[in-house]
């Protein structure tokens, strides 16, 4: 009976090894954020050395022959009886660690975002346009009247109160949307849309197509994270250009163009015409963060 506890002690230490070690391998090839919201970090460097010392206790009193003395004798504080149900049990453990260590480390694509829905403007409306229920093709012009260009991210300010955000961005001729203040930028631009037609925003995010689309259709967005991929939300704006529509999927692009109104499904929400766009790299961190209004 000894021996068996020493051996299931012995596993159970290596167990959460193994699981300490697909910590750092996460953190050391920098695919942490793949995977956790950057605000989650410091729990899981908490959780890796927690991992690795429980750890090494376990395999050191499976290994020594110690076992702690005047166990309780219940059957809740009992090794899995038999082989069967050892390896039911243990497998519950090894299986989610052997498929992190093999299966590539690979970011949330649209077919995550078709299974879910595009949250399109401020992510109140998860329904994506039909055929026959979209706005009329009226020509817009840009407020500062000349043509869309694309502009460093840091031209524009970044405001972590909600409502001088709202200020700046009724202020400014050219909305640019910040992956620090993403949700945001969207969600006043949806309560702002009347104000904001004629105004150029820029953004950067993946093309998503839907069946439901016309062919000039797609969707910029960008994954959003409370706590990890688990919870992750589509969030985007509606683009209307073939050149963008002639993109592969999942492609990421920098899009710049003229803010007009849609109506689909009998809700008004904001739509990029005339766009010009060039393909980036997936930025450090592909996932931006879910936001929420305080209410006083």
């Amino acid at each position: 009976m000894k021996s068996t506890r020493q051996f299931h002690t012995y596993i159970r230490g290596v167990i959460l090894i193994g699981y300490a070690l697909l910590l750092l391998k996460l953190l050391l090839t920098f695919n942490l954020q793949n995977f956790v919201a950057l605000k989650m970090h410091g729990y899981l460097y908490f959780a890796l050395g927690v991992f690795f010392l429980l750890g090494a206790v376990q395999i050191i009193r499976g290994t020594s022959g110690f076992l702690a003395k005047g166990q309780c004798g219940c059957e809740a504080h009992d090794v899995p009886k038999g082989l069967v149900r050892s390896i039911m049990v243990y497998a519950l453990f090894v299986f989610p660690l052997i498929t992190g260590f093999l299966l590539p480390d690979q970011l949330l694509d649209g077919s995550v975002a078709a299974k879910r829905g595009v949250k399109v403007g401020n992510g109140m409306f998860t329904l994506t346009p039909h055929k026959g229920e979209r706005s009329s093709d009226h020509t817009i012009e840009a407020v500062h009247g000349g043509e869309a260009t694309l502009d460093p991210v840091g031209t524009f300010p970044l405001e972590k109160d909600y409502d001088k955000l709202k200020d700046v961005i009724k202020q400014k001729e050219k909305i640019i949307v910040r992956d620090e203040q993403y949700i945001q930028t969207l969600s006043v631009v949806d309560e702002q849309l009347d104000s904001s037609i004629g105004k150029e925003i820029q953004l950067t995010g993946f093309i998503y197509k839907d069946e439901g689309f016309s062919k000039n259709e797609v969707v910029i967005s960008r994954f959003t994270v409370t706590c990890c991929v688990a919870d992750a939300s589509v969030y985007g704006i509606l683009s209307r250009s073939e050149e963008l529509a002639a993109l592969e999927p999942d492609t990421w692009v920098q899009v710049s163009g003229i803010l007009d109104k849609a109506d689909f499904n009998g809700v008004a929400m904001p739509v990029i015409k005339h766009p010009v766009f060039k393909k980036v790299e997936p930025p450090e961190n592909p996932y931006v963060e879910e936001f929420y209004i305080k209410v006083e």
